[in-house]
């Protein structure tokens, strides 16, 4: 077996839930082309690779995983640190976030970590984006565009939902170093062998998500419930009249974001499990979705359900078979479509002999 430290869960890839899906997410990120499909499956060049950790920070599903550095374990060990009042003792007032200290580059983080390690560490948070400007690995700014994209979410969440903010350092003050060159090989001490376990959902529901929601669950009480800004980690989804009412949306959603009443009447969507995986949106025939963003951090992180859309059900007079009915239609568009394409086969003799007369 390889001992390569980055492998893909081909279970948690998007790819593998709709058979249309062209998320090429952590493909077009990759600077150096390292990350490929092959029959249908993402699978990553272990010569290309630099091990620069970037792929697993941007993958929606955290279907990318490393054996070296896991950034949820690495949010949770630094919060159960401070919570340990012997160690608190040990660590400075400053939590500071680099390539250098971590062994990996800054974008294995999205903003979903950032956050969750922001409203829970007492501490000042420092991100420092110094060296990427000269680092060689950042072929055409790809790693930096990724870490400027998650920390100015994160940044701007913070501020609108508890006045806080990660302070980012991008002066540079030291001389240009070697190690640049080599600190992401699998043969440099990056950081030490994590032996310790870590629970994953069963679901496709990445862990990064669910500690978010659980940090600001806790947050509720002392925080602004409703920001103003739109983060692409509380999307939100309605469904406009033109929706046949066919279940594929809510049948292919990989994370149950999507569901329906106990009759069918109704779509229901809850904002804290969709990943915006675009899946309903391309799977939907008359484009019925619209999406927006989850501002009421309250119903992201309870789940609470909204009513994406609600139909009058009626029994099609045709097929007997419940359909929704726009305007009071009677008979489903199958049928009626059904039959205006073959009404000829099914005109009898009698009618044949009576349209002759009257022509």
């Amino acid at each position: 077996m390889s001992d390569f430290m980055l492998r893909v869960e081909p279970l948690k890839c998007l790819r593998r839930d709709y058979a249309n899906n062209e998320c090429s997410i952590c493909i077009n990120a990759c600077p150096e082309k390292a990350v490929t499909m092959k029959r249908g499956k993402i699978e990553i060049d272990e010569a290309a690779c630099t091990l620069c950790h970037g792929c697993i920070g941007i993958c929606p599903t955290e279907a990318i995983e490393s054996q070296k550095f896991e950034p949820n374990l690495f949010v949770a060990k630094e919060i159960a640190f401070e919570a340990n009042e012997l160690k608190q003792k040990l660590i400075s007032e400053t939590l500071k976030l680099s390539c250098k200290e971590l062994g990996v580059c800054l974008a294995v983080f999205d903003e979903s970590q950032l956050i969750t390690l922001a409203l829970k560490s007492c501490r000042k948070i420092t991100a420092d984006i110094s060296p990427c400007g000269e680092c060689e690995l950042n072929k055409l700014g790809r790693l930096k565009a990724s870490i400027d994209k998650s920390l100015d979410a994160a940044n701007g969440f913070l501020g609108e939902f508890a006045g806080k903010s990660i302070e980012i350092n991008s002066k540079k003050t030291t001389e240009r170093r070697d190690f640049f060159k080599t600190i992401f090989k699998r043969s440099a001490a990056v950081v030490d062998e994590i032996n310790e376990p870590i629970e994953k959902p069963k679901t496709k529901l990445p862990l990064k998500r669910i500690l978010l929601k659980n940090i600001i669950k806790e947050a509720l009480e002392e925080t602004n419930r409703f920001v103003k800004g739109d983060y692409g980690f509380s999307v939100s989804k309605t469904i406009n009249k033109s929706c046949t009412n066919c279940k594929s949306c809510v049948e292919f959603c990989p994370t149950n974001a999507l569901f329906y009443s106990s009759d069918f009447s109704k779509i229901y969507f809850q904002s804290g499990k969709c990943v915006d995986c675009a899946i309903c949106n391309d799977i939907c025939v008359p484009k019925a979705f619209e999406d927006g963003f989850e501002h009421d951090m309250s119903s992201f992180a309870f789940d609470k359900a909204s009513t994406a859309i609600e139909h009058t059900l009626i029994v099609c007079k045709s097929c007997k078979m419940a359909f929704p009915s726009k305007e009071g239609e009677e008979i489903c568009p199958n049928c009626e479509e059904y039959n205006s394409d073959f009404a000829h086969m099914f005109v009898t003799a009698a009618e044949l002999e009576e349209g002759q007369k009257r022509g």
